[in-house]
């Protein structure tokens, strides 16, 4: 079932509910009220007719006399209308007098023992229709019982009934068909985003654009997706990207490799000690080739994205990269932290970056120089005494596999800086290069602390 007839049929229902409750309450309160009337009416005429003189006999030629054979005026002629039956019935349940129609029963010996203490109101049913009575006691010890005939009310009610259910059908009916029409309006944009979706599945193609704008929840939806499909379609450039320029950069290790292999598989009566630079140069070749194999891993994989972050302080992180290249390189290298700070961040993932600048500035800087590794709050920023890089390079050489023109003769895959860009950036932070007072370049990042 769609959406927009499932929001119909709940708008419908809800509405007939409610229509419901409301004309069965309406109902209710009007047949209440109608029967209150009657009582009212019926309990005013019996006690008048209640207080007329006792002992009533039979009507003698119209008129009726009392015990005592006195003639007296009919008690009933000025209080019963004709849609009024009025009757005197003694304390053994017979009837003493009776005005108007017959009531079509016997008088009830158990309403009249009930009455004795107070009126007693009842509704009776048969074949011919309905009567509402009221029973009170008269002097003498008799009762007086008056009755009204329901048909007139029970036209009224059921003429209600039919109304009550006319207007609820059409309230139903219309609510329906609003909340069909709003419901195709609201999920019309819906509808086209489940089809911009289903384009994008079946062709592949990320530029797909999706109709829809405003603060709503819909329009927001529409937002949200375009953002998704642009994302996406930027990281599939990147991938693109990185595959081309992955490919560009194997290919070059990957031919001086074959054409070294070749070389000595031929043999030609090369001399040992040509043999021995010739394997020499494949081992190179291999561990540029291996370098760049992991670095290309590390991005392709976001560097450890499952990794969870937790509380360090940048001096900790980066004593043992120093301590490592320093004796791997033989360099001086001084770790100098100025202000220790605590920051929230993954700990192989900045390791590796610390490790990406450590080794660049080993790498650029002449032999015996000094480096310096300084940390500074949530910055670490690492100087060496190279060549230093370029001011119109220094937002490139984050970019991957750009290297400074004077570097490109220099072992590397143009990598690392990227990396620590990427790392930087995934903790909420940036990079940065600049000139360095040790006379090279200065190259860190800045990422935010928290408290300690």
């Amino acid at each position: 079932m769609s959406l927009r007839a499932r929001v119909t049929i709940a708008v419908a229902t809800v509405v007939a509910v409610v229509v419901a409750a409301v004309g069965l309450t309406v109902y209710r309160s009007t047949r209440d009220e109608l029967f209150a009337q009657i009582d009212r009416d019926l309990m005013s005429r019996a006690e008048v007719v209640a207080r007329q003189p006792r002992g009533f006999a039979r009507p003698t030629a119209g008129r009726f006399q009392s015990g005592d054979g006195v003639p007296r005026a009919d008690p009933f002629g000025a209080i019963v209308s004709f849609d009024v039956l009025a009757r005197f019935i003694d304390a053994d349940g017979n009837v003493i007098l009776s005005i108007g129609p017959d009531f079509g029963r016997d008088p009830d010996v158990d309403r009249l023992l009930d009455a004795v203490d107070g009126p007693v109101i009842a509704t009776d049913h048969d074949g011919s229709g309905s009567l509402r009575s009221v029973v009170v006691p008269a002097p003498g010890g008799n009762f007086v019982e008056l009755a009204r005939p329901l048909d007139e009310t029970q036209s009224v009610l059921s003429t209600l009934r039919s109304r009550i259910l006319l207007i609820g059908l059409l309230a139903t009916a219309a609510a329906a068909l609003v909340a069909w029409f709003i419901a195709r309006r609201t999920v019309r944009p819906i509808t086209r985003l489940t089809e911009a979706a289903e384009r994008v599945a079946a062709t592949g193609d990320l530029s797909e654009t999706v109709e829809g704008s405003g603060g709503d929840e819909v329009g927001r939806l529409a937002g949200s997706f375009t953002t998704m499909l642009d994302a996406l379609a930027e990281s599939r450039r990147q991938q693109r990207r990185l595959v081309m320029d992955a490919s560009h950069e194997l290919r070059t290790p990957l031919t001086s490799l074959r054409t070294n292999v070749d070389v000595l598989g031929r043999g030609y009566g090369l001399a040992p000690d040509q043999q021995e630079a010739l394997v020499a140069d494949i081992d190179a070749e291999l561990s540029e080739l291996t370098d760049l194999v992991t670095e290309l891993v590390d991005l392709a994989s976001d560097l450890r994205d499952d990794e969870e972050p937790q509380l360090l302080r940048l001096e900790d992180l980066a004593a043992p990269v120093v301590d490592r290249t320093a004796r791997r390189t033989g360099r001086p290298i001084e770790l100098r932290p100025i202000h220790s700070t605590v920051v929230e961040g993954k700990h192989d993932a900045l390791t590796r970056a610390i490790r990406n600048l450590v080794d660049n500035a080993a790498k650029f800087s002449p032999p015996g120089s000094r480096i310096v590794v300084e940390v500074d709050d949530g910055s670490l920023t690492v100087h060496d005494s190279g060549p230093g890089i370029p001011p119109d390079e220094r937002d490139r050489v984050f970019d991957r596999f750009h290297r400074v023109e004077t570097t490109r003769s220099m072992p590397g895959s143009g990598l690392g800086l990227s990396i620590v860009r990427q790392v930087a950036e995934s903790h909420g932070g940036r990079v940065g290069a600049t000139e360095s007072p040790e006379g090279g370049a200065a190259v860190g990042f800045v990422i935010p602390t928290v408290d300690d």
